[in-house]
């Protein structure tokens, strides 16, 4: 397989911190990527670890940036200006030399469940000094067009026959700066630029396929079902599945001893919550059992949809996993947008395995809901 990456050849200014290019680069933007916005970004630290720091100006234009610009646009339902006040101030923190001694205590103490939001962006910004001289050379030499069109290839060898007929739209990746994550909507993929230097060129390649299984899960989705359904069971089955079986592609084993540019505590905290699945599970069914008997009430029942941990990857990736490695991965493959068949085929792995098993009930619930959606009714 043909590397993510063509490095060129660089000439080097250490020192300062500057990294000049004796080649031509690579293009700031295409149809496939845009890696403007993490360009001006490191420019901006650039400047900052030189003694500048930015100024409000500086900041209006790197949200003004097309990748920026485009993720609060998409990101609407949340607050931009809380995502742009923990990109300000972890920027400070990190780069700040007047702060140093608060970043020294955000970075001394694990990442983990008690961490603020902005604390996640200010380790990742101050992993992005640690290694700023090889970020440069990433951001400004990787092939990321190459990225995407192998990306497009590795999806499509974890979804149904057929797959490779659905009309996906034109997909666009922007690299951006914020917390350690990758995160797709509105068929746009945004992906922070140091998180795809610590994945690695297979890593990277793997991480945007995540992204764009998410855009054809939502197709099969649409073919199958004529309307959405807020019922609180089937939303935390749909959340397990779209990303146990994304992660079959960047993932693949469970625990893991990554999860990008997490350190070991956020890793500890996913693996521990994976090995708890089945009592999450145990759970879901529980609530649902409950309501469907009269015993909880509406907003009691709402607790079933966070029965999809991490947003259903640890929850998930115990389901389609399990269905992998007792039925074999096409059985988990082939299920794909069809709930029903999802919940059954987990049971069919869960009792060859010993594992914990939906009851009846359950099972019946979902094919009930599915079954109504495909009618319409």
């Amino acid at each position: 397989m043909k590397k993510a990456f063509v490095i060129l050849s660089l000439s080097l200014c250490i020192g300062l911190g500057f990294i000049s290019c004796s080649q031509k680069k690579i293009p700031v933007e295409s149809e496939e990527y845009s890696i403007e916005s993490a360009q001006r970004f490191m420019e901006m630290a650039r400047q900052a670890m030189d003694g500048t720091q930015p100024t409000d100006e500086d900041w209006r234009a790197l949200f003004a940036t097309k990748g920026y610009h485009t993720f609060f646009q998409v990101w609407n339902w949340t607050d931009s200006t809380e995502w742009q006040r923990n990109i300000r101030n972890g920027f400070d923190l990190a780069f700040n030399p007047a702060r140093k001694a608060q970043l020294d205590s955000i970075v001394a103490r694990p990442l983990g469940e008690e961490s603020s939001d902005e604390d996640f962006f200010t380790y990742n910004f101050y992993l992005t000094k640690q290694r700023f001289n090889e970020l440069y050379e990433f951001i400004h030499t990787a092939d990321f067009g190459q990225v995407m069109q192998q990306a497009h290839e590795r999806v499509l060898q974890f979804l149904p026959a057929g797959a490779d007929t659905l009309d996906l739209p034109p997909m666009k990746c922007y690299y951006l700066a914020f917390d350690p994550e990758g995160r797709t909507g509105n068929g746009v993929i945004f992906y922070d630029y140091n998180t795809a230097f610590e994945d690695g060129p297979e890593g990277l390649v793997n991480g945007i396929a995540h992204e764009l299984h998410h855009q054809y899960m939502g197709l099969l989705m649409n073919a199958r079902y004529h309307r959405d359904c807020d019922d609180a069971a089937l939303q935390a089955i749909v959340r397990n599945q779209l990303e146990g079986a994304a992660d079959l592609i960047n993932k693949g084993t469970m625990p893991t001893d990554k999860l990008g540019a997490y350190g070991p505590d956020i890793v500890k905290m996913y693996n521990d919550d994976y090995f708890d699945s089945p009592n999450v599970l145990r759970q879901l069914d529980s609530l649902t059992c409950g309501y469907l008997a009269g015993k909880l009430d509406a907003k009691q029942y709402q607790a079933a949809a966070g029965c999809a941990h991490f947003e259903g990857h640890t929850t998930g990736d115990y389901m389609v996993f399990l269905i992998r490695d007792q039925l074999g991965q096409q059985a988990a493959i082939d299920c794909l947008g069809d709930f029903s068949a999802f919940v059954q085929r987990y049971n069919e792995a869960a009792r060859k395995a010993d594992a914990y098993v939906f009851s009846e009930t359950f099972v019946s619930h979902i094919d009930s809901i599915c079954s109504d959606l495909q009618t319409g009714e």
